[in-house]
């Protein structure tokens, strides 16, 4: 009986051990991706649900009332699109959707509105509010497709469609 109870108390031990050091990731994923069809460069943004209440309640600084546009208010301070003459598109917000775990979020321009393909990307969601947070990049285009890591201190990206 000692035997079991003392083999006990060392799984125990170690399994909380293990949820004291664990480690919970912080990432984003942002996509950029020309459509053809409805000439415009469409952009898809997903994050953890947890993360983006936590941001919202910390920019807002209240209570969450009007959540579209306390979202949309700091997608558009976090993330934005230069042309190779530093001026800032304006992108249109197309919505939001979210299960249990995720949120996606959804922008657009038309393509007429680029006066270059070549932009810079600025993309510093959640990384005010977590240290180790890692913003992926995609862009997809005709010809390829493209990946960047942002880190803290690392915000932006240049690269040309």
């Amino acid at each position: 009986m000692k035997v079991l109870f003392s083999f006990l108390l060392v799984v125990t031990t170690s399994v909380i051990a293990l949820q004291v050091n664990a480690h919970r990731y912080h990432f984003g994923l942002t996509s950029l991706s020309v459509n053809e069809r409805t000439q415009t460069l469409e952009i898809s943004h997903r994050f953890f649900v947890a993360d983006i209440e936590k941001a919202l309640s910390i920019s807002a600084g209240k209570e969450l009332n009007e959540a579209q546009q306390q979202m949309e208010n700091y997608v558009n301070s976090r993330f934005q699109v230069s042309q190779k003459n530093g001026d800032v598109l304006n992108l249109n917000w197309v919505g939001m959707e979210a299960d249990v775990h995720d949120i996606w979020i959804y922008q657009e321009v038309p393509l007429v509105d680029l006066s270059s393909k070549k932009l810079s990307i600025k993309q510093s969601m959640l990384m005010e509010i977590e240290r180790d947070q890692v913003n992926t990049i995609t862009v997809n285009n005709s010809s390829e497709n493209k990946s960047y890591t942002l880190k803290s201190g690392e915000s932006r990206v240049e690269f040309s469609l």
